[in-house]
């Protein structure tokens, strides 16, 4: 029998057990005999780098709530950085040893990496590199050619790294996840947040700057095995990390969800169809914040986008989510090419006819990325050259040239210029958009 360890590593926010170790673990725990353990190594260095604001944030006594989280956002930045910049180096990062020792204390054959963020890179490399006579994995949506190199091989999927340990032609797509693998009480929360996925993928697959979905076919998820899952957590706070989720499912979820007594939170396009009696249905299931994608209050952007949605129907679902007591998270991309200054005041502007609606806005900038339509057809959004910089670690850096509009650089110094405007709109600290799970807390 094979000692399997999944191991999830430093860094990102420690505010929940990780969603994709949970799903290997009780996937392979239903087709395989082998003996499987998870490290959620993320957590554990952050608990003992940060036990003053691990305390803090678990105890919900907020006072000062936005002063404290930007000096903690404030610390991990410089500490991730200077530890990433060890890795570069060949040095070894801070914990490293130690780390190193939880792993090996687990006696495993295999270690298997799930690398979901870019910033995760760094220690994965550093990890990999030391741990020299046994078979090591990579795998996730954030895995690089480095990590591919330095490993013994990478695996695209859950069924490719079953089939690694064991060569099968059966097995169980439809089982519960088993949280009780971690001390819930770990986490950087007054209480615990449970992640979910209820689909595989993005139903919609149109977004014309994302690639989320990839070659990833669409899938509904089992409801009873989610209700058997929500169960078996034993825990009230549900995270629901789809990319998107179609209204009749909703529905289907809801009814589901309701007779369950928890609060849920998930990510959703603003369209016409989220109509104030479906979102009534849905608050009363138990969904008590929204995070919108907005992205943008110009048409000519939207559908350049190609989201799908116009500004009268935003406008009308952030009403309507307001009137059935559901806070709602608006995602805002600046920069998106062609924009121009008029473009992006025109979304300020926006933003504040629809302030009494907003609980809290989230802005981002927009950055070309492979894969996607845009990257694919450039000269459709009017960029004009794509450039790429290599990096030690982490994959080439992208930049590009567009012949109209902002340029990244422009749409930083626009929204820095407008800083003020948009945090007075919010009704929550702006330092919740680094820990959503926090807001989504507060009910």
């Amino acid at each position: 029998m094979k000692n399997i360890l999944l191991v999830y590593p430093p860094f990102c926010t420690p505010a929940s057990p990780p969603y994709s170790i949970t799903y290997l673990y009780s996937f392979l725990k239903n087709n395989c005999k082998e003996n499987i353990e998870v490290l959620d190594l993320n957590i554990e260095f952050h608990k003992k780098e940060f036990p003053t604001y691990q305390k803090y944030y678990q105890k919900k006594e907020w006072g000062n709530y936005g002063k404290t989280t930007k000096e903690y956002i404030q610390l991990t930045k410089q500490l991730y950085s200077k530890n990433n910049k060890k890795v570069i180096n060949n040095e070894k990062p801070g914990q490293l040893n130690d780390l190193i020792k939880k792993i090996k204390d687990k006696k495993p054959d295999i270690v298997a990496f799930s690398i979901v963020y870019s910033s995760q890179a760094f220690y994965a490399y550093a990890l990999i590199k030391e741990l020299k006579g046994i078979i090591t994995i990579v795998g996730g949506p954030s895995v690089n050619e480095k990590l591919e190199n330095i490993s013994t091989i990478k695996l695209n999927n859950e069924i490719e790294l079953l089939n690694y340990i064991k060569k099968t032609e059966k097995f169980k797509l439809e089982f519960p996840l088993d949280f009780s693998i971690y001390n819930l009480n770990e986490y950087f929360t007054p209480r615990p947040i449970i992640p979910l996925k209820t689909t595989s993928t993005c139903y919609y697959k149109q977004c014309t700057f994302c690639t989320h979905f990839s070659k990833t076919p669409y899938y509904e998820f089992p409801l009873d095995k989610i209700k058997e899952t929500i169960i078996k957590s034993k825990q009230k706070y549900f995270f629901l990390i789809d990319d998107m989720i179609p209204t009749k499912r909703l529905l289907e979820l809801a009814a589901t969800l309701k007779p369950l007594n928890i609060f849920w939170t998930c990510q959703l396009r603003p369209t016409k169809d989220l109509t104030y009696e479906t979102l009534k249905k849905l608050r009363e299931s138990g969904l008590t914040m929204l995070m919108l994608g907005i992205e943008s209050g110009n048409q000519r952007i939207l559908n350049l986008i190609n989201k799908g949605t116009n500004k009268e129907d935003i406008a009308k679902v952030l009403e309507d989510s307001h009137n059935a007591w559901i806070k709602n998270i608006a995602y805002m991309l600046f920069g998106f090419p062609t924009e121009t200054k008029d473009e992006f005041l025109e979304t300020i502007e926006f933003l504040k006819d629809n302030e009494k609606n907003i609980d809290l806005v989230s802005t981002s900038i927009f950055g070309l990325q492979k894969g996607t339509v845009i990257y694919n057809n450039p000269e459709k959004f009017g960029i004009t050259e794509i450039t790429e910089e290599p990096r030690t670690i982490l994959g080439p850096k992208l930049s590009y040239k567009v012949k109209s509009g902002l340029t990244q650089k422009q749409a930083k110094e626009l929204r820095q210029n407008y800083k003020r405007t948009i945090e007075k709109i919010n009704k929550y600290p702006h330092e919740m958009n680094f820990f959503r799970e926090h807001m989504f807390c507060l009910v």
